[in-house]
């Protein structure tokens, strides 16, 4: 759900046993379409929409998703609907660590504004994964688990630019929201100073299992 560009949508399809057992769900498909030459069925839609109800599966996966729909919870009960018994529901989203809290007063005060812009403008929850354990379990899954991923900032150059383009993407929206150019500037600056080590988010993935047919 949410495949964006297809990363794990392909991995997928390469250890599935045959073609078509993936399938691969965005409201932009655009960045999908090399997904049929390797075996994946692709879905453009709304996972918000009431009426979308795309099958039932093994596994049903979301990355980066839930954390930006306002109605994620609504979401995540019809996502265990998708799922046939035994089947295993995956997600993960960000869990916002370090930033906020950072003795770097630019970087603290940019990583403040990021989350609240999202959060203004999309409805993003910074802090939703750490309830996923106690929602799985609500919703009656089984052997439910929980694991962290945290990247630290000069540690990790892919994270490094993640980030840095994440900012310069965002840029606009946060200067409209009252954040000053001159910090966000002083920000990315920390960031590429090779002796900065920082925190933006951790990686939070959360699963369980719907129980087994008799």
């Amino acid at each position: 759900m949410g495949a964006g560009t297809g990363s794990l949508s392909g991995w997928l399809a390469s250890v599935a046993a045959s073609a078509g057992q993936v399938t691969a769900v965005d409201r932009d498909a655009r960045f999908l379409g090399h997904l049929a030459t390797e075996g994946a069925r692709v879905i453009e839609a709304d996972i918000t929409d009431p009426a979308f109800h795309p099958g039932r599966f093994d596994l049903v996966h979301a990355r980066f998703v839930l954390m930006h729909l306002r109605d994620r919870q609504e979401v995540l009960r019809r996502m265990v609907t998708w799922l046939k018994p035994g089947g295993l529901l995956v997600v993960s989203d960000a869990l916002a660590v370090g930033g906020e809290t950072s003795p770097h007063e630019a970087y603290r005060r940019t990583i403040t504004g990021y989350w609240h812009m999202l959060a203004e403008t999309i409805g993003s929850d910074r802090h939703c994964a750490a309830q996923y354990p106690q929602a799985f379990t609500a919703l009656g899954l089984r052997d439910v688990g929980m694991h962290t991923h945290l990247p630290v900032v000069g540690l990790d150059a892919g994270f490094d630019r993640f980030l840095t383009l994440t900012l310069e993407q965002a840029k606009d929206r946060m200067l409209a929201a009252g954040l000053p150019e001159a910090v966000l500037d002083k920000a990315v600056g920390h960031l590429a100073h090779p002796m900065t080590r920082e925190s933006f988010f951790a990686m939070a993935t959360c699963w369980g299992r719907t129980p087994a047919a008799p």
